[in-house]
């Protein structure tokens, strides 16, 4: 095995205990010293490593006859935040909501969850069974939302949660297809109110989804998807009847990430950022 620790040849090494030997020798003859030698290791540094999270994100909307639409972008700060929006929805639209995390420089504990869950509108407008309007200002498409908690719209939408190794968007549809999904533990009659439940608890992204809780790997650069993408496809059954006329959704979610070296707790239930009962 070749040994660069000291760089010296066989002969080098001899010729040098030679001049050590005359150098005892010769200090007999005068004052005596002990050898010293100074190496000096400057311009030391330590630098903090990464966590950055970034999150990238596509939508796309298929209404039929009506048309298609996709936004796609991109968050990368504290506090960033976007808006996904979808007017006249109808039996039989549906769409996709794509998420592509990526843990800059370091692993992390990666949780999604909702502050506030889905609020149901039902905008003046109730079942047209019933007879009275509910009590509200009454609300109108494209206006402000009224009758909070009386729509039934997040429950007559259903939904299939899945990891995807990542994403391809359609450049001239918009698009989106998840690449090598893994659909999660959904029931068949999972809607986007059961799924608002849960991100209202929050819950932990698992890339291996095995006995063990696992950190969201991470990407050399904000290029690298390293971990799961989360696809979440939505559709309004052609069956669902009038009821939902008028009625609107409104719910936020957000992903933090959280250090995984040296603090193992964090994939814990008791470090869960949403988790507000605690």
């Amino acid at each position: 095995m070749k040994d660069d620790t000291i760089g010296l040849s066989r002969r080098k090494m001899l010729v040098g205990l030679g001049a050590v030997g005359v150098a005892s020798a010769g200090a007999g003859l005068g004052t005596t010293a002990y050898f010293n030698d100074t190496e000096t290791f400057e311009n030391n540094t330590l630098t903090a490593g990464e966590l950055n999270l970034i999150v990238d994100w596509a939508t796309y909307v298929d209404q039929g006859s009506y048309g298609s639409s996709a936004t796609a972008g991109e968050m990368d700060g504290n506090t960033e935040s976007y808006d996904f929006s979808v007017g006249d929805v109808k039996p039989g639209d549906s769409g996709t909501l794509a998420f592509c995390p990526k843990i800059v420089d370091n692993p992390g504990y990666l949780w999604i969850g909702s502050e506030n869950g889905v609020t149901d509108y039902e905008n003046g407008q109730p079942e047209p069974e019933m007879a009275p309007v509910d009590n509200s200002s009454g609300g109108s498409i494209g206006g402000s939302n009224d009758g909070a908690g009386a729509g039934e719209l997040s429950e007559n939408i259903l939904v299939t949660v899945s990891y995807a190794s990542g994403i391809a968007v359609d450049e001239q549809t918009g698009e989106i297809t998840c690449t090598d999904e893994t659909v999660l533990n959904n029931p068949s009659d999972y809607t986007f109110a059961d799924l608002a439940a849960e991100l209202e608890a929050g819950f932990l992204i698992d890339p291996i989804r095995d006995a063990n809780v696992d950190p969201y790997p991470a990407s050399e650069d904000a290029s690298e998807q390293a971990g799961p993408c989360l696809c979440i496809h939505w559709e309004v059954p052609t069956e669902v009847g009038n009821w939902i006329q008028t009625d609107a959704l409104e719910m936020d979610f957000g992903f933090v990430a959280m250090q995984a070296r040296h603090n193992g707790d964090a994939g814990n239930s008791t470090a869960n950022p949403f988790n507000t009962s605690s």
